[in-house]
């Protein structure tokens, strides 16, 4: 395995595997962030008279079945506007690519191939065969190994991409070195997904400020009464464990929250948390706490942010996350901030260019920052950078 920045691909038909996965509804891509991070590795190994074949999936459709629901032509006309460059989209693929006077190739999701999913040596030698090398610079499937992101490498050259190789370099930051003081920001529906990362990150940082049914969960433990919010009863013990540990001094709790009842959203009320009743919902943080947590973003040097704080699909429970959003954006610390739902609000305030770091990866950055070995990253040697 090589590291592409210290190798000239020249002249080769590079497979190249992106994360092509961008959030699309009723026929519109929603967030083209994926697209477009993806672009600079692509025109990388243009300059270099490359023939580039780009891989990637698309949600989760049946193996074996075309389904056009799930296919990447819609990926394909927003990336050639994007890069300026045409593209041939290339829906059957696996026995042979015609380029048709074009450098780039988008190959139909490879998810339909029988195989993929299980990482079947028989699919990766038939994709190996249509190229010469193959760059990996998918962070968000890199926990994942599946024929098109590990198996591959069992029959040709593998070098990590130039964006899989700076989102690594991010996340070492956090994990090592991260200036302090660090706040973590960590929201989300269910605290059974994060629990492992809400522990890690106790241990590494100065502040940690909950959202979503997590902060539910946790208020509930500490016997707040929450109403009809959204909450994992099951994990009330997990979260009392944590609150009685000496670590838990960092976690920031709410001073005041945004909620409605049940059969009204459009009646948000703003409660202290021990004014909070048991018809209500907790949807949002108050603006009280907005304030609060503001004063602790501007005092940070660090700062690691997953998931969006309140119900984000209807405003004015999408307050919490855009205040922060800004004041992060504003703030002189070094900030990342996980995928998922939050970045495309970040977009749509524009302010995605004042962060450190806006990750691709999601769930794979989670389990990396969990200290979970990545399969493909361990393939390709990516620890050792």
């Amino acid at each position: 395995m090589g590291e592409s920045s210290k190798l000239e691909i020249i002249n080769k038909r590079v497979l190249l595997r992106l994360d092509l996965n961008v959030p699309v509804f009723e026929g519109k891509i929603l967030s083209d962030f994926r697209i477009s991070k993806s672009i600079p590795m692509i025109k990388n190994l243009l300059q270099k008279k490359n023939k580039v074949i780009l891989l990637s999936h698309f949600g989760r459709p049946q193996e074996g079945k075309y389904d056009e629901s799930f296919s990447l032509n819609i990926i394909c006309k927003k990336l050639e506007s994007l890069i300026g460059e045409n593209i041939t989209f290339c829906k059957d693929w696996i026995n042979g690519i015609d380029f048709k006077n074009n450098d780039i190739v988008l190959c139909e999701n490879v998810r339909f191939q029988v195989g993929e999913k299980e990482n079947s040596s028989k699919l990766s030698m038939k994709i190996a065969a249509l190229g010469d090398v193959f760059v990996f610079d998918a962070f968000g499937v890199s926990h994942r190994k599946e024929a098109s992101t590990y198996g591959i490498s069992d029959f040709l050259e593998t070098y990590p991409g130039d964006l899989l190789k700076d989102e690594i370099l991010n996340a070492n930051k956090l994990v090592n070195s991260p200036p302090r003081p660090m706040t973590t920001i960590i929201s989300g529906a269910k605290i059974s997904t994060k629990l492992t990362l809400i522990k890690k990150l106790l241990d590494k940082s100065d502040n940690i400020i909950l959202g979503g049914g997590i902060l539910n969960t946790f208020l509930a433990a500490m016997d707040h009464e929450i109403g009809n919010s959204l909450v994992e009863k099951s994990f009330i013990s997990e979260a009392k464990d944590i609150l009685a540990s000496e670590a838990s001094k960092k976690i920031i709790m709410p001073i005041d929250v945004t909620t409605s009842s049940e059969a009204d959203l459009d009646k948000p009320q703003m409660k202290y948390i021990s004014m909070v009743q048991s018809g209500d919902r907790i949807l949002d943080i108050g603006k009280e706490t907005i304030n609060y947590y503001i004063k602790i973003i501007n005092k940070s040097s660090t700062i690691f942010w997953n998931g969006p704080l309140g119900y984000v699909e209807k405003s004015p429970y999408d307050n919490g996350t855009k205040m922060l959003s800004r004041a992060i954006a504003s703030s002189t610390a070094y900030s990342v901030v996980g995928g998922g739902d939050t970045i495309p609000i970040i977009e749509d305030l524009g302010i995605q260019d004042e962060f450190s770091c806006l990750s691709t990866g999601g769930g794979s950055l989670l389990k990396y920052i969990e200290g979970e070995k990545l399969p493909v990253l361990e393939r390709l040697g990516i620890y050792k950078l």
